[in-house]
């Protein structure tokens, strides 16, 4: 491979490599140790920043301890962990690690997505323009360790989108700041996700896969399913977290599949995995389970009835106890207003009393029977919204005068 020189970045510009622990970032690190020729800057210059999610699959770990780390050790680069550390931007972010001989990835982390996934009860977000769950996970500590340790100073940002992902470096440009300088070396070096794999694969002896938590959403490459199944397959615990965190979801919205189109449980089911249905069966069923009392608010989009702009939800746990105990819950409610009690394909028991109308703004009010994860959880003005739309309705624990558990 020829000498690659791109630019000169003075010597007293700090250069901040976000590595994602996945193969763009990676090979990035690896092509500037392997080749110095290649990077435009001296290496005391360099911090790599690692931002912990807590949940990558153990074959992350073992690449970045096992192939990357040592290299990384051998020319003494600082090499920051760090990751949030509440569930609120008050709490902040915490440092994990700063070494210049990292040894460890550390995924004990004070607060992981799945567990902000289920205490909100939904599932990641799909969008072709936005990862909030990145945003809420990893660039919160990102930021906050940038602002905390550059502050304003002129500093080189390299980030690792590779040669095939150059709308997410445009979208990064157009939200960029005047101090902080964006790097893509992969797409300078116009190199792809192959490309990159290939280069680990020859010099440090191993496959890199994708970073991603066990149940993102975007870990479904061209072709389709295949890797996400080869995950779960050798990796179970991760598909019974994933399966758990979707099946929490579905209890409050029947259209929370973690991958869109397709649910975690259906791609399970359709690659043959049924022990692994088995355990997660099993699980549900020794767990505590509730009745929720679920209400949400669609209101206009822009002030036109025809179109559904964006959605409040209030959820209340009503009762605790077996599955069973808390079926006959919600079928005694049902029955005191007359609500049909309904099962849905992935087992779960509803009964609707209002659906949505035809126009906006609209609400709508069911029972559900669900695991005992999701905490009473409402805006502040919930209440009065909902009351105002539905002509005064109240809730059922309002009505029954039903003591709801605070909120975690």
């Amino acid at each position: 491979m020829p000498p690659h020189v791109d630019f000169r970045i003075p010597a007293d510009c700090p250069v901040i490599a976000n590595v994602g622990m996945g193969v763009d970032s990676s090979a990035i690190v690896a092509r500037w140790l392997l080749e110095p020729q290649t990077r435009g800057f001296d290496l005391d210059q360099l911090t790599i920043l690692i931002a912990s999610v807590g949940e990558e699959y153990q074959h992350t770990k073992d690449a970045m301890e096992q192939a990357l780390f040592p290299l990384v050790a051998k020319h003494r680069v600082r090499t920051v962990q760090i990751a949030r550390a509440g569930q609120t931007a008050a709490d902040g972010y915490v440092v994990l690690d700063d070494t210049r001989t990292p040894a460890r990835l550390v995924t004990d982390v004070p607060v992981t997505l799945g567990e902000r996934m289920l205490d909100a009860s939904t599932v990641p977000q799909v969008s072709s323009t936005r990862r909030s769950c990145s945003d809420w996970i990893k660039h919160f500590a990102l930021d906050s360790w940038l602002a905390a340790n550059v502050g304003h100073a002129p500093f080189v940002h390299c980030i690792g989108y590779n040669a095939d992902e150059t709308k997410r470096a445009e979208r990064d440009l157009d939200h960029n700041k005047g101090h902080r300088l964006p790097d893509f070396p992969l797409i300078r070096w116009n190199w792809g996700r192959d490309t990159a794999s290939a280069y680990l694969r020859t010099n440090l002896g191993r496959e890199f896969g994708r970073s991603c938590c066990f149940f993102c959403p975007f870990q479904n490459g061209k072709n389709g399913h295949e890797a996400l199944v080869e995950n779960w397959r050798t990796e179970p615990e991760a598909a019974l977290r994933s399966l758990l965190i979707e099946h929490n979801a579905l209890v409050m919205n029947p259209k929370a599949r973690l991958f869109g189109r397709h649910a975690a449980y259906e791609v399970v089911r359709d690659a043959g995995l049924h022990h692994l249905l088995e355990r997660h069966h099993d699980r549900l069923e020794r767990a505590d389970w509730s009745v929720y009392e679920v209400r949400r608010i669609f209101h206009a989009r822009d002030g036109d009835p025809r179109l559904k702009g964006h959605a409040y939800r209030s959820v209340l746990p009503l009762e605790t106890g077996s599955r069973a105990a808390m079926t006959a819950v919600l079928s005694s409610l049902a029955a005191e207003h007359d609500a049909r009690v309904t099962v849905d394909e992935h087992g779960i028991t509803r009964a609707h009393l209002r659906t949505v109308g035809p126009s906006y703004p609209t609400a709508e009010h069911f029972l559900a029977v669900g695991p005992a994860l999701a905490p009473a959880k409402a805006r502040d003005n919930f209440d009065d919204v909902y009351a105002e739309i539905t002509g005064g309705e109240t809730s059922l624990a309002a009505r029954h005068a039903r003591p709801v558990p605070a909120a975690a």
